[in-house]
């Protein structure tokens, strides 16, 4: 009677288990569908956070638009160079994808992220966005094609 019982009670964590993985399986492949896919080109050496990105051909994938928002930007070859988080999007609504990019000190620097399809601008240098929106000149913008997915 017991090994009926031990047969029993083994199928039945058998079973936990297979559905188990199935339902983390779902929900992994739902969280790897990005909400946005870009590429870009850039013609000089620009700044983002820490990393410095050199001229040439990227795409930039942004997972969600959750908080924080994090953007995987991948070099020409696919092989990933950064990611950049932020959890601040400034609220206004932008007409084209692109990067907004300002002089600092010598160096360009991307200071936000515009996703017009999103309706968000994820902002991830809020001193230099808000020394942009200060000064009267606009500020420069790579633009970020969609890519196929």
């Amino acid at each position: 009677m017991k090994k009926v019982q031990a047969a029993a009670v083994s199928k039945m964590l058998l079973a936990v288990l297979g559905v188990s993985l199935v339902v983390a399986g779902i929900a992994a492949a739902q969280v790897d569908i990005p909400v946005f896919m870009g590429k870009f080109t850039l013609t000089s050496a620009v700044h983002w956070d820490d990393t410095v990105l050199q001229p040439g051909d990227y795409t930039i994938t942004v997972g969600s638009i959750g908080t924080p928002t994090a953007a995987l930007v991948r070099d020409g070859s696919g092989r990933p160079v950064a990611r950049f988080m932020t959890g601040i999007d400034d609220g206004r609504k932008s007409a084209t994808n692109a990067l907004l990019i300002q002089e600092k000190g010598g160096e360009l620097r991307v200071y936000a992220l515009a996703l017009a399809g999103l309706g968000k601008v994820l902002v991830y240098d809020p001193a230099l966005a808000r020394e942009a929106a200060l000064e009267a000149r606009a500020p420069q913008t790579v633009p970020v094609t969609l890519a196929e997915r």
